[in-house]
């Protein structure tokens, strides 16, 4: 619920002074603070490092206003550790210098003794100089740095995007040239670059540089692309489901009114139970509702939010999928057994077909409702209408429909022919392919972690 201001500002961009939108930067915050507000001022890295927090915090003194300050991660030590390049290290630089090399327009400014710079012997860092690496270069050789000193230029440090390149402090301007190195970006030169090689961590990761689709619902995405950036991946999403309670719960009723009488609960993905369990309780019942029943789960996801909520499931298939739960019931005699179904507003399934065979009879509420979004409400990713994606997920058959319906049909299929698509199971897979597509990631084990397992095996083979 916060007010969210802009208040970034980069040489080059305008012609406005930027001394002058720095006062009114100033002002607004001592005016908000005055007003009762309670401000942040969040800025990337430290605030006091090239941050130009000290001014503001002298504007806030001057005013009266109290404040505090959170340091955050400097650029200098953050970026740098993302690139694999220690800041300093024993025995190849015991000192690091960090300058700006963006130098100020004004009169009285001292300026920069680059030649000074250039006899110091430790890390040199260097904020805001991607549009003067020739000239640094130059000037540090000038003043005696040697011209085949490493030398790295690292734009978008500690982002998905994150690009370095390495150099001699004699190339890295043309390499720089070459690669588009452009702000936001930070100029290293030191020794301790040749660390990089056994240091270089992050973008190490399997998904590093890899731009990934999710089409899950937003209630649902968040644990898929936390898992996927953690292993390197650039994320976007693009919500193709939208899951809500049912607009009548007397189906959900009348079946919890009886829920103890019933052979099997079985519960096909974690919507079902969240939404199935959320009602219980709001009727003021508990697991015990449930009495003599056996319960059934679709996976392991799943069979994990039944256990948080006093329930161990008496059935857990091999293969996490509608189609391994049903065969793992083909050894269960269900002649006669009431199964209730608690699933989403999706139709009757295979599943349901197969228990009834078996002479089960089979009741499916909803639990829930799975509906496409409006198609006003979706904004494709320009990764995506640009051809810059490598893989689009589907967690659900219903997404990878949806997808069609909303982009559509002729060009949803032309986008997802040029890129990969994973799946999160078979289920999942089947309903691609029979709309024509080939799934190239399809674990058997329809989990989040598994699918990412899958992912990571198949971006990072040789």
């Amino acid at each position: 619920e916060c007010e969210r201001v802009y208040a970034g500002h980069r040489a080059g961009r305008t012609s406005d002074d930027p001394g002058s939108r720095q006062d009114e930067l100033n002002d607004r915050l001592v005016t908000e603070a005055r007003a009762g507000r309670c401000v942040v001022r969040l800025k990337g890295g430290d605030p006091y490092i090239f941050g130009r927090g000290g001014e503001e915090a002298i504007a806030l003194r001057e005013a009266g206003i109290p404040f505090e300050v959170i340091s955050g991660v400097s650029a200098a030590s953050g970026v740098l550790a993302y690139a694999g390049i220690p800041l300093t290290h024993r025995g190849v630089a015991t000192t690091a210098t960090l300058v700006t090399g963006h130098e100020s327009g004004d009169s009285d400014d001292p300026g920069i003794d680059w030649p000074a710079l250039a006899r110091l012997r430790g890390t040199l860092v260097v904020f805001m100089g991607s549009r003067r690496v020739s000239a640094i270069a130059d000037a540090l050789i000038a003043g005696g740095r040697k011209a085949d000193t490493p030398a790295a230029a690292i734009q978008w440090g500690t982002w998905p995007t994150q690009r370095s390149v390495v150099a001699t402090l004699a190339t890295l301007a043309r390499r720089a040239g070459d690669e588009d190195i452009a702000s936001p970006a930070l100029i290293v030169v030191g020794e301790v670059i040749d660390l990089r090689g056994t240091l270089n961590w992050f973008e190490s990761k399997p998904l590093f540089g890899r731009r990934m689709l999710v089409t899950r619902s937003r209630e649902q995405s968040g644990s898929l692309q936390l898992l996927l950036e953690s292993e390197g991946a650039e994320v976007h999403s693009l919500p193709l489901l939208e899951i809500s309670a049912p607009e009548d719960w007397t189906a959900v009723d009348d079946a919890i009114a009886r829920l103890g009488g019933f052979s099997w609960i079985v519960f096909t993905s974690p919507n079902s139970v969240t939404f199935f369990f959320d009602r219980l309780w709001q009727l003021g019942k508990d697991a015990r509702a449930f009495g003599t029943a056996w319960i059934a789960a679709v996976g392991k996801s799943t069979g994990q939010l039944l256990r948080e909520r006093g329930i161990e499931p008496d059935l857990l298939p091999e293969m996490h999928s509608s189609a391994g739960l049903a065969r793992a019931f083909e050894s269960i005699d269900l002649n006669g057994a009431e199964v209730l179904l608690p699933a989403s507003s999706i139709g009757r399934t295979e599943l349901d077909e197969k228990l009834a065979e078996q002479g089960a009879m089979v009741m499916r509420i909803t639990a829930y409702e799975n509906r496409p979004p409006a198609s006003d409400s979706i904004d494709l990713p320009a990764t995506l209408t640009e051809g810059r994606l490598d893989c689009v997920v589907f967690a659900s058959p219903s997404s990878a429909r949806n997808f069609l319906d909303v982009v559509g049909r002729e060009q949803g299929l032309k986008y997802l022919r040029e890129i990969d698509i994973a799946v999160i199971g078979p289920t999942t897979a089947s309903a691609v392919e029979d709309l024509g597509l080939a799934v190239a990631i399809k674990p058997t084990d329809s989990s989040v972690p598994t699918l990412v397992r899958a992912l990571c095996e198949y971006y990072d083979r040789p």
